[in-house]
């Protein structure tokens, strides 16, 4: 919203980018509804964060970032640092011990086939 704010000219396109980003949370959404796989559990090693739910697959965090960097390259941004920051957050998933690899693997497919279509 804030490329909104300040880039009157392609408002509505920063606008419909932040729509795109929102619906691909809400797809995610019902897919973990869909698969219902659990979070990790690993004895001795919890998790570093919290979690609203304890549905895991596939990453929200990682299709979100990366449907995000697709969306905002289309309007400009430095191709390279976006997806840089998408798989740093998508990675970090796997660090704080919220998801198993395959649910950032989907999420990341899921956000980047979205990112480069919407």
């Amino acid at each position: 919203m804030a490329g909104a704010a300040v880039d009157r000219p392609r408002r509505s396109e920063w606008i419909r980018v932040t729509a795109v980003v929102g619906a691909t949370y809400g797809l995610n959404t019902a897919l973990k509804f869909v698969f219902r796989r659990r979070r990790p559990r690993i004895e001795g090693l919890p998790p570093l964060v919290g979690t609203p739910t304890e549905m895991s697959f596939p990453s929200a965090h990682a299709s979100t970032s990366f449907s995000a960097a697709g969306q905002y390259a289309r309007l400009g941004v430095p191709v390279v640092p976006l997806y840089a920051v998408a798989l740093a957050m998508a990675s970090s998933r796997l660090y704080l011990g919220v998801h198993w690899p395959t649910d950032i693997a989907a999420g990341a497919a899921l956000g980047a086939a979205i990112g480069a279509r919407a």
